[in-house]
């Protein structure tokens, strides 16, 4: 072994003095394996690894006396000498050779004893090529990789600047592998140490076009914010000119209207003026002890119309109007008074049964009464001398009662027999109950909804420049992100923020705006949504639909007397002289059979005749409840099956505790439930069973109109704009005929609205719809409304349409489809353009309906992205564009085009029609929100 190291010892020294390894030595280690960064000193050696062995320096010349390698080469003998003096003469690679040898037959050795012995041998580590490479090495290229990924860097990029030693394919024994020189290790070392050096480079190179981008970005975002700032001034002063004229209109033909009605000099005063309400209300109260069923009729009339003219002004008056809280406190005087004269007709009529009511045998009587609000029935049990006992005489039947005006009938417990007692069951058309719930009322709007986009816009670049300023490069001053943001809900501090110098900061200005927007959104949701007990019906989720119904247990008033001597009539009166409720409440426990021993293995089948005496016993237990049936009313119209409710006096809410058994028949419009108290019942079902909203179409007409097409959830309707007033064309899919008579009828919004709701056809949905309806898209408010005023503007030459793609485009984005519109030329349109709306934005999108996937690149023949586009029409954007003296993309030829084009536009904006229309086109939209 001695004449091979010997004679391999001046390649040994040619190898490791090449200019390859010179190169490879003087690269940088990694962090903590050197004594500095940056160092070009050799490593120390590692024992046992080979790639860390120092290089073999050059040989000096023999000393007088002594021979040299090449002159005295040792005889067959110096084999057999020591190791040590062996190993004084190997160089690092042969020691480590010899020494893997001789490990080599020490393991076959330790196999052969481990063979005989009957033991499994140890399985030899199989290392792998690289292992000798230092881990910390690996280590560090994996952290650069990381980082470099983090920082967007392409991975073909990265793969060109990685490229590791690839070990030979071929299978290699395992002396070969124990026989690996150190001058590949060395390579390979010196290969992961330039692979880290260019990786530095790459991600130092990446951060620096980063911070440039970056640089660039936020002036561009500076410049845009101004000229979106002044397009958006504009625009908001075009709306509210609109709006302005709107009022001013109303008010007006408001003003005529009082006025016709001053000069009819009509038995009705004007809901407007408190003093002549008042004065109403207490004429009214002189009369009302003497009202009859005819005069609280005619009362009931007069006070709904009233009632509904006070809830006109009260939905469309400012919520500052000082008259407001004066108009709602009258309206529930007349709703008291209301009540009281139909109380007060029906203690009249059972005053004197003998007159009043319909002898329907000797021992029973009734009485209906029916016009356009109430539907009233009585029955009751004729107060006969009492008969002497008779133990033979069969018990009285329990009452079972049709009113038929009703379409409704009761069936009533044995321990109900009506002696002395009177039934009244009424229907009123109206409602005037639930807006005395907790539920009734709109949560608090945030304070962004009803923020304009201007305002909104320069709120959140205000957010931007605080966040900029919180982190600027200043000891004294440091902010981190806070998870809460509730300095950011709070009042702006007043004053301009300075600018400070560009600091690059992760997360970006503009995204820590948006999380900050994402955080009060998320706490404005909550905040809307109202919860309620599972027996409470909660008004913000469901309305109580067509009305409600009465069924009261009431005390006879004593009957008058007649004396047969003479004309004279005496009857006893009991103060007060009023309606008195007669007390009636049974607590409901559902048989529950018993359960069969748990120490029986195999279940039991029931025997029939055990069946049939749970069955019995269950009936019993129901028995002892008010059965109750129903039609439900016809000029409503219930989307899904109706829930059964009572008012309950004690909390002011609608309850279904103390309904049970309710069964449907959907096919015959009724239904059935028992109760265990008398009082006043609705019928309740979903407020927003038409959402979310499946398509919608709007386009110009020839008559200067706008057709709004709608497809809701279940019902598909056609709405007409003209002249300021607004009309249903078309209701399609409803279970009845409800609502078309009024089909073609042109009316004021509000008016349009209260009809429609009052149908159970909500359409409108309030800013907290979305915490009652799944499956919406919800938008960034102030943007949404924005658009919908704009698209109010230009409606009347261009065609919007529904798009698939704004269900799954995000809360700051909408996306709709757009064209020009001639309805002069039929079907010969063009079509239909990709419409991306954004509050910073708005442009056509290289993206349609038959598109695989959503791309959201601008078309480049009407790419406006550059220019500070905001959540305006197109229209408008192109014209806040050319108002610039320089082109967008450089193009004199295209601006010219587009300057015409403009022109062109400008006039067909110009045909659009009166100011005094386009209001309650965007006020639909508003509320016919495509959601």
């Amino acid at each position: 072994m001695g004449k091979k190291a010997k004679r391999r010892a001046p390649a040994r020294e040619e190898t490791q003095t090449t200019p390859e390894e010179d190169q490879g030595s003087s690269l940088q280690p990694p962090e903590g394996d050197g004594p500095g960064q940056g160092s070009t000193l050799p490593e120390p050696p590692t024992p046992g690894g080979p790639q860390d062995a120092p290089k073999r320096p050059k040989r000096q010349s023999a000393l007088p006396g002594q021979a040299t390698a090449d002159s005295n080469r040792p005889s067959r003998n110096s084999d057999l000498s020591s190791d040590s003096s062996e190993n004084a003469e190997e160089t690092p690679s042969e020691t480590r050779e010899r020494k893997s040898l001789k490990g080599a037959k020490q393991k076959q050795k330790e196999a052969k004893k481990a063979a005989k012995k009957g033991r499994k041998p140890p399985k030899a580590k199989e290392e792998k090529p690289g292992d000798g490479a230092p881990g910390e090495l690996k280590k560090r290229l994996d952290e650069l990789k990381k980082a470099a990924r983090d920082l967007g860097v392409d991975d073909a990029l990265l793969a060109t600047n990685v490229a590791l030693l690839q070990a030979p394919k071929k299978k290699s024994s395992k002396k070969d592998k124990a026989k690996m020189s150190a001058e590949v290790a060395e390579k390979l070392k010196a290969d992961m140490e330039a692979q880290a050096k260019r990786l530095e480079e790459l991600i130092q190179r990446k951060k620096e076009e980063d911070r440039l981008a970056a640089i660039e970005k936020d002036k561009r975002e500076t410049l845009e914010q101004g000229w979106r700032e002044e397009q958006l001034q504009e625009t908001q002063e075009q709306i509210r000119a609109i709006l302005d004229h709107h009022a001013l209109s109303g008010q007006q033909e408001k003003a005529v209207i009082d006025w016709k009605n001053y000069l009819e000099c009509g038995k009705l005063p004007s809901p407007a003026m408190c003093d002549q309400m008042n004065t109403y209300l207490h004429l009214w109260a002189l009369d009302l002890d003497t009202t009859t069923i005819e005069g609280a009729s005619a009362r009931t009339s007069d006070a709904i119309q009233l009632m509904d003219a006070l809830d006109e002004l009260i939905d469309t008056s400012h919520p500052t109007d000082p008259k407001l809280a004066n108009w709602k406190w009258i309206g529930g005087l007349f709703r008291q008074y209301q009540a009281a004269s139909l109380d007060v007709a029906t203690y009249r009529l059972l005053r004197n049964v003998e007159h009043n009511l319909n002898r329907l045998n000797i021992a029973t009587a009734d009485f209906h009464f029916k016009d356009d609000h109430v539907t009233m029935s009585l029955w009751l049990r004729v107060m006969l001398p009492v008969p002497l006992p008779n133990p033979r005489r069969p018990p009285k039947p329990r009452p079972d009662i049709a009113f038929e005006p009703l379409q409704m009938a009761a069936l009533l417990p044995p321990t109900v027999d009506c002696d002395g007692a009177a039934i009244r069951a009424m229907y009123q058309k109206y409602d005037h109950l639930s807006d005395l719930s907790a539920t009734y009322a709109l949560p608090p709007a945030p304070p962004d909804y009803a923020m304009d986009l201007l305002a909104i816009i320069r709120k959140e670049w205000r957010v931007q420049l605080q966040y900029k300023y919180d982190n600027r490069d200043d000891p004294a001053k440091t902010v981190a992100r806070q998870e809460n943001v509730e300095w950011q809900v709070g009042e702006e501090e007043p004053g301009e923020i300075p600018v400070v110098p560009f600091k690059q900061l992760k997360p970006t200005a503009s995204d820590h705006a948006l999380w900050v927007e994402d955080q009060l959104y998320e706490a404005a949701r909550q905040n809307m949504r109202v919860d309620a007990p599972d027996h409470v019906i909660n008004l913000r989720r469901l309305v109580i639909l067509g009305g409600v119904f009465h069924l009261n247990l009431l005390a006879q008033p004593p009957q008058p007397q007649d004396f047969v001597t003479m004309d004279l009539t005496l009857t006893t009166l009991s103060l007060p002289k009023q309606l008195e409720t007669l007390p009636f409440r049974v607590v409901y426990t559902p048989y529950v059979p018993a359960e069969a021993p748990s120490s029986s293995s195999t279940s039991v089948r029931k025997l029939p005749e055990e069946l049939e005496e749970e069955q019995k016993r269950q009936e019993e237990e129901l028995d002892k409840l008010i059965a109750i049936s129903l039609k439900w009313p016809p000029h409503v119209i219930f989307l899904e099956l109706p829930v059964v409710c009572r008012w309950d006096d004690a909390t002011n809410q609608w309850s279904t505790a103390e309904i049970h058994d309710v069964k449907h028949n959907e096919d015959k419009c009724t239904l059935s439930f028992r109760t265990g108290v008398f009082g006043v019942y609705g019928l309740a079902t979903c407020r927003y069973a038409n959402l979310p909203f499946q398509a919608y179409d709007i386009k110009p007409e020839m008559d200067e109109s706008v057709t709004v097409q709608l497809t809701a959830a279940i019902l598909m309707l056609e709405f007409n704009v003209k002249n300021g007033l607004i009309a249903i064309t078309q209701l399609q899919n409803s279970p009845n005929m409800t609502l078309q008579d009024s089909v073609g009828l042109y009316m004021k919004l509000h008016r349009l609205k209260r009809l429609m709701k009052e149908a159970g056809i909500d359409i409108f949905p309030s800013f907290d719809a979305f915490c009652y309806v799944d499956g919406c898209s919800e938008k960034q408010w102030p943007m949404e409304q924005h658009l919908y005023f704009n698209v109010a503007q230009i409606s009347g030459c261009f065609n919007f349409a529904w798009s698939r793609w704004n269900l799954q485009a995000g809360r700051r984005k909408i996306v709709l489809q757009m064209r020009p519109y001639a309805p002069d030329k039929g079907s010969k349109q063009k079509n239909h353009q990709t419409l991306l709306v954004t509050p910073l934005r708005a442009a056509f999108i290289d993206c349609t309906e038959v598109s695989q996937a959503f791309n959201e690149q601008e078309v480049e023949s009407l790419k406006v992205s550059d220019a500070p586009i905001t959540c305006l029409s197109v229209s408008d954007s192109v014209l806040a564009v050319l108002r610039r003296p320089v082109p967008l993309d450089g193009d004199h030829q295209w601006h010219l085009r587009a300057q015409q084009g403009a022109q062109r536009l400008s006039a067909q904006r110009a045909r659009a029609g009166a100011a005094a229309a386009l209001h309650p086109r965007a006020q639909l939209l508003l509320e016919t929100s495509q959601k």
